[in-house]
């Protein structure tokens, strides 16, 4: 921080200062004059005046470098009658950099408050003073007027041997006043509401104060009939500390203060009509010759049996949009920067004028309203008296002949796009923006790449073309419409994990488990992501839908009709169908799966018999024939393997039963045998083969011995 002691002003030489002006560097400022102290200078009243002179003009050079305004409070509203003012204690800066200030709320009567012209006059500074006036009917600035007065009188010397003690005020006090200046415009005094209306274009459009004084600053304007009351409009000429600071430099932008303070002014015009209309439509021109960039807009503006308005001119193209609630700040700052649309010029600059009506939806309800409208977006208001255009002359309609805006067929009541629009189009709560007229596109230049995390919007993409698979897209867009943004993200990305993208049915599943923690978490609004992660929690519990998952593999994932998807998302019903087929054997989850399962049309479950016929392989084993006691080689030998067992039923039926291989081999002819009858060898039956796997029968076998 760096400190001043003193003066940082570098002294010059007073011999050097006749050739800087010469020279024309040398600028002077006669305000800012002090007096020089010295010893053995004699000193007046007019020497410590011009030093007071010095700090006060000083601090009005400061304060305009902020610029001026409303710095806190100093509100203004009506008070217990038609005929008293109510204001707020709070402090500002005037246009000519002093400061006023009001300590505590004021309860003013209008009678009491006097015209600035009658001030001046009662201070001195007018010639004419006018009398004061009890029934007051026209437009009129009310403001605060910093001013000052002597008191506190004391005694004075004479300032020569001969002259009189005489009693002076000893002291000077500033104080702010309570002003009003009547505001010069066409003077229409039959005809207040009008005027409001055109004294708004004047300042927002115009640019055009009306002479006030910098010595002054405004809080309210004040529509007056008779002394009383008709209508308060803070907004038409209070501005903030700094309003009149540009943000925007050159190209003709208007300061943004201003810009707001008419779409402050705009909405506080609108309630006043609004509650004058009694719910009739009215067209904007009525009313506002000017309308700010960006603002709301009257309940039924839009007739939603034919979809035409009566607001704008028929001259400016109207379209009608759907946004997200939370980003329709972000599109009014940025309409604003816009310039106000007049609506008293000529029609050729209201024909290249369009504005967008606007419906915020909440974020969450937005992927539903948006499968409603199925991505028409954008729809086309038709002006409610298209005739107007007819009263053209011909040329003049050839002259601004272009191509026609394509517009919507005829409402269907029966239709759920049509009947979306229609309910979007009686939200109370719609706004305006003017569009701009630039031939961008709406895509973007070069290629889309994932830099860095998780494609957040592929695996929301994959999820729902996987649910609209399954038909569980509705079941899942009534869920999301009962949770937070954090919830439903967290629902997302379970959803898309391998074990539920993998299992139909513990997809199903989880959405009916989130329906239930829905429906118990009624009274709390919504489901939070505390409770989607304890649902998630639940559903990764080791063991949790393994017997959904065996009834599901019983019928096979890809056969389960939608209808039984549909069901078990429902609820989690699915729990005791889980914890049965967890325990059952084979035999039963098959006997669940045709009870529970619904499968798809043309699809049954496999109930063919067990396959028994046995595989027969050629093997060439060396064999001892137990007969001769010779080796038997390279002789051919069938083996009787064991039956394959492809019916689930069977193949528990026959668990624990061996079932051995059965060889058999010709019979063998040694060389030097003499031929007598060899004594006969039964061999060694094999073991019991279950029913209907009986091996082909030979007449003469022998059993393989395998040495170990």
């Amino acid at each position: 921080m760096i400190l001043t002691n003193g003066t940082a002003r570098e002294p010059i030489d007073s011999r050097n200062v006749a050739d800087l002006r010469r020279a024309g560097v040398l600028i002077e400022d006669a305000r800012r004059e002090r007096p020089r102290y010295f010893d053995g200078r004699f000193l007046a009243a007019r020497d410590l005046i011009r030093d007071q002179q010095y700090f006060l003009t000083r601090e009005a050079d400061l304060g305009r470098a902020a610029g001026s305004g409303v710095a806190a409070g100093l509100f203004v509203d009506e008070g217990g009658n038609a005929q008293t003012l109510k204001l707020t204690a709070g402090h500002g800066v005037t246009p000519a950099g002093e400061l006023v200030l009001l300590p505590r709320p004021l309860d003013v009567q209008l009678a009491n408050i006097p015209v600035a012209e009658q001030l001046s006059a009662r201070f001195g500074l007018s010639r004419q003073p006018a009398p004061p006036l009890r029934s007051r009917t026209g437009l009129f600035v009310l403001a605060l007027r910093p001013v000052e007065f002597t008191a506190n009188p004391i005694g004075a010397y004479p300032t020569s041997i001969t002259g009189q003690r005489t009693v002076e005020d000893g002291d000077v006090i500033e104080a702010t006043a309570i002003v009003l200046v009547p505001w010069q415009d066409d003077g229409a005094a039959d005809a207040l509401d009008a005027r409001r209306g055109r004294v708004a274009r004047n300042v927002f459009v115009s640019g055009k104060d009306e002479g006030l004084s910098a010595n002054v600053l405004p809080l309210a304007m004040l529509a007056l009939q008779n002394n009383t009351i008709v209508w308060i409009d803070e907004a038409m000429v209070r501005r903030e500390l700094g309003a009149d600071r540009g943000d925007l430099p050159g190209l003709g932008f208007a300061p943004r203060a201003l810009r707001l303070a008419h779409l402050m002014q705009y909405q506080e015009h609108l309630r006043y009509v609004v509650s004058k209309s009694n719910g009739r439509s009215f067209p904007a021109g009525a009313h506002f010759p000017a309308l700010p960039s960006a603002g709301p807009l009257p309940k039924g503006v839009i007739n939603v049996a034919d979809f035409t308005q009566n607001f704008f001119p028929a001259e400016i193209d109207v379209d009608f949009t759907i946004v997200p609630e939370d980003e329709l700040p972000a599109l009014i700052e940025e309409a604003l920067a816009l310039q106000p649309i007049d609506l008293t010029v000529p029609v050729e600059t209201l024909d290249s004028t369009a504005v967008m009506i606007l419906a915020p939806v909440p974020r969450h309800q937005w992927r539903a309203v948006e499968q409603k409208l199925k991505s028409v977006v954008v729809r086309t208001i038709k002006p409610a008296a298209p005739n107007l255009l007819a009263q053209r002359k011909p040329l003049e309609v050839l002259q601004r002949l272009r191509v026609p805006r394509p517009a919507l067929g005829t409402l269907d009541t029966s239709n759920p796009v049509d009947a979306e629009w229609q309910r979007l189009a009686g939200l109370t709560s719609l706004w305006f923006v003017r569009r701009r007229h630039v031939a961008y596109r709406d895509d973007y230049t070069g290629a889309w790449k994932q830099v860095t995390g998780i494609d957040e919007r592929a695996t929301e993409d994959a999820l729902r073309s996987r649910l609209t698979s399954l038909g569980l897209e509705r079941n899942f867009d009534a869920m999301l419409k009962n949770t937070t943004p954090a919830a439903a993200a967290t629902i997302t990305n379970m959803l898309a994990s391998n074990k539920f993208a993998e299992s139909p049915a513990l997809t199903a599943a989880a959405i009916g488990s989130l329906n239930t923690a829905v429906k118990a978490n009624a009274e709390t609004g919504k489901l939070d992501e505390a409770s989607a992660l304890q649902v998630a929690s639940d559903l990764n519990t080791p063991g949790t839908g393994d017997g959904l998952q065996k009834v599901e593999q019983a019928v096979g994932s890809d056969k389960v009709a939608n209808e039984s998807l549909q069901e078990i998302a429902k609820n989690d019903d699915w729990k005791k169908t889980d914890a049965a087929a967890s325990v059952a054997t084979k035999e039963e989850i098959r006997e669940i799966a045709i009870e529970k399962i619904k499968l798809k049309p043309g699809v049954v479950i496999d109930t063919k018999p067990v396959d028994t016929k046995p595989v027969v392989n050629d093997v060439k084993p060396v064999v001892t024939d137990t007969r001769i006691g010779t080796p038997v080689a390279d002789t051919p030998t069938k083996v009787i393997a064991s039956p394959v067992i492809t019916n689930p039923a069977l193949r528990t039926k026959l668990d624990g039963v061996v079932v051995k291989p059965v060889i058999t081999t010709p019979r063998a002819t040694p060389k030097a045998a003499p031929r007598t009858a060899a004594p006969k060898t039964t061999a060694k039956a094999p073991a019991k083969a279950p029913a209907k796997a009986k091996p082909a029968a030979t007449k003469k076998t022998t059993t393989a011995t395998k040495k170990k």
